[in-house]
């Protein structure tokens, strides 16, 4: 049996790290396979992850090759070979896979099928400006697309049952790929085919039931939910119109979740008897959420990519500790080893290593690094395509996985004891708020097209309510980003999630500070209220206390409880820098000072003893005096120079660096209680 579990993937009874790297056979020369294999082995890998390309498989429509014509296609080859050199295979066949392939491993009939095209609000159809060539993108109402994916996986499904048996290479599987609408993720670009729009209409149905229920929410007098026209851009010009706009926010992440369904099930159908995971592009807001991937039955894991810029510390920080503060296992199936050929930067092995070693300091349990082998339109990688070395990048992975190995770091454990729960509802309402979406011809968030003013797009109606001024990202909101900073620069560890968080995930922390509007969802609101009423918990609300619910009814379950609270659970709060968080009454196993220095403690899973990471964000050195209570004793375990004194410990560590200590504990520190 094979599954995976908080702190990496189990297989045949024994719980391993997940460690593991790209290849693509089909882009290496098959005489080369073996060389580079021996290679990856001798970094310290035991897993390695492929694409499964349908385009490269199904040349043409109908003829498929799986090594009888072109030998670099032996996929059972390939997973033979592995099986003969001990390594562990997870495989993504897609059908969406990206590469930096011409159609992203779509067969080009399969994107010029109309029956298949995603539609703009004009009907016409949606196209990826992707810098090699143009091309429709595929719609995820459409069943032809369903059909002609499970014709190709069938295919599949025979070499993929070979290698999944008791001797078999391949412990893992993942359904689809970034599946966000090829990065068009703002609501009103598409899709507004006729597929769509008839999901879109069963979603509401779904949701409200009867007619007489939407309309009482709309103010309207539909008599069928067919007759609801999708919006195309925001005209309400009330707050009591935003329902309706909301729910088409709602279709987007409906109509994606659906996609990794009807995916998962196409999966399932295999017979492989491995998990299967997802891989979320870069988006922890609207239309993408991973709580409620892992909800969608047959998913084990869904986890978020990383390519950080050099040096990146701000969106490792937050992406990862909102994937420990979210998923079952906090995964980055998609982690930056070299760069794509139209990025314009090139990390150097130092600034690859401080990035993985900053995400797993701050939560990362299982990583696969894209790519551990070069290829065509990619560059930097510790291995090249016919298995030569980059020495920087080669002995950084090599010494970097044996200290996690021998350390057994995936078994330790981050334990913040607080959570800032977003507001993904706010997302939502400035996703919406637009008269319409403001680059129709931007690639991607990596490739911009034509810069538009996003100024341009906003609408004259003054709502009467409260809207996020950061435009960073829907996910981005002010009220958190300063309760954030506010956080760090008190010393404290913290998560992120939002509101899909389930309540026995709550009841990990002792404080969530959640950030709230004049609106929230009744249900939430529950919450909230239900994790303040728990002994021992506090609830701290920003900037606003909501009084609607997100039908913008009246609701005030929170401003309720906010005024019966006689045990101050309850704190509003609209300036962090107010906040008294000496009161929060939170325990620090270490105390110090300096603001270009960030620790996290990591503990066994019994007992007091854990590992230190000490990280240094500045391109100066910086010493660190950090202060204790119990004696401990230090073991450098990588990057680091220190002495103990009395009742602390002083740390050099050189600029953009990741140092990480063991410590034992010679007695309990303190009470806890």
């Amino acid at each position: 049996m094979i599954r995976f579990t908080e702190s990496g993937i189990e297989i045949g009874g024994v719980e391993k790290p997940l460690y593991s790297g790209s290849i693509h056979y089909w882009r290496v020369q098959r005489e080369d396979w073996n060389k580079i294999l021996e290679e990856i082995l001798g970094m310290g890998f035991e897993i390695i992850e492929t694409y499964i390309p349908w385009s490269v498989h199904e040349y043409k429509e109908g003829k498929y090759d799986f090594g009888e014509i072109d030998r670099n296609k032996d996929l059972d080859g390939f997973l033979s070979l592995c099986e003969e050199k001990g390594l562990s295979v997870i495989v993504r066949p897609g059908p969406h896979i990206n590469a930096e392939m011409t159609l992203f491993g779509y067969p080009e009939w399969i994107l010029h099928d109309e029956a298949i095209q995603a539609k703009n609000p004009w009907g016409t159809t949606v196209v990826y400006p992707y810098v090699t060539k143009q091309f429709p993108i595929p719609s995820y109402a459409s069943e032809k697309l369903y059909e002609k994916t499970e014709q190709y996986f069938n295919k599949l499904t025979p070499i993929l049952r070979k290698h999944t048996k008791e001797n078999g290479c391949i412990v893992a599987i993942q359904a689809d790929n970034e599946t966000c609408n090829f990065f068009r993720d703002k609501p009103y670009i598409m899709d507004y085919s006729i597929a769509s729009i008839k999901m879109y209409h069963q979603m509401l149905h779904e949701k409200y039931e009867t007619i007489e229920n939407l309309n009482y929410i709309y103010n309207t007098k539909y008599l069928v939910f067919d007759s609801v026209n999708a919006p195309s851009g925001f005209k309400g010009e009330i707050k009591e119109d935003l329902p309706y706009y909301f729910d088409w926010a709602e279709y987007k992440e409906y109509q994606i979740l659906y996609a990794l369904k009807r995916m998962i099930a196409i999966v399932q159908r295999m017979e492989l008897e491995v998990p299967i995971f997802h891989n979320c592009a870069y988006q922890n807001y609207t239309p993408i959420s991973v709580q409620r991937d892992e909800e969608l039955e047959g998913l084990s894991v869904a986890g978020i990519d990383a390519y950080p810029e050099p040096k990146d510390s701000s969106m490792l920080r937050e992406r990862i500790r909102y994937m420990a503060g979210s998923s079952r296992l906090p995964f980055v199936p998609e982690f930056g080893s070299g760069s794509w050929f139209d990025r314009n930067c090139l990390l150097t092995a130092e600034e690859e290593e401080y990035g993985y070693l900053y995400s797993i300091m701050n939560g990362l349990k299982a990583i696969s690094f894209y790519m551990l082998v070069e290829r065509d339109r990619w560059t930097g990688c510790p291995i090249t395509n016919d298995g030569r070395i980059r020495e920087d990048y080669y002995c950084m992975f090599q010494n970097m996985l044996k200290m996690l190995k021998d350390t057994k770091a995936y078994q330790y454990k981050r334990t913040p004891r607080i959570l800032i729960l977003k507001n993904y509802d706010m997302g939502r309402f400035k996703a919406i708020y637009s008269i319409m979406d403001t680059n129709m011809l931007s690639s991607n968030c990596f490739i911009t097209g034509p810069e538009i003013p996003a100024e341009l797009f906003i609408p004259d109606t003054d709502l009467q309510l409260y809207m996020d001024q950061d435009t960073t990202s829907y996910a981005s909101e002010k009220w958190v980003k300063e309760v954030a900073a506010a956080l760090d620069r008190h010393y404290y560890e913290y998560n992120y999630s939002d509101e899909y968080l389930s309540e026995e995930r709550r009841e990990e922390y002792d404080v969530i500070f959640a950030a709230s509007y004049e609106f929230m969802d009744e249900e939430e609101q529950k919450r909230l209220v239900h994790f303040a009423e728990h002994s021992g918990k506090q609830l701290i609300l920003g900037p606003h206390i909501p009084y609607l619910n997100r039908n913008f009814k009246e609701c005030n379950i929170l401003k309720k409880a906010i005024e019966l609270d006689v045990d101050h659970k309850f704190t509003v709060l609209k300036d962090a820098d107010l906040m008294d968080f000496d009161a929060l009454g939170i325990q620090k196993e270490y105390t110090y000072e300096n603001s270009d220095v960030e620790i996290s403690v990591h503990w066994q899973s019994t007992g007091r003893n854990h590992l230190l990471f000490i990280a240094n964000l500045s391109n100066q050195s910086q010493n660190i005096q950090l202060h204790y209570t119990a004696k401990r004793s230090f073991t450098n375990i990588w990057r680091g120079q220190g002495c103990e004194k009395s009742n602390s410990f002083e740390i050099k560590i050189t600029p953009f660096t990741v140092s990480i200590w063991r410590v034992e504990m010679e007695k309990e520190p303190y009470d806890k209680q």
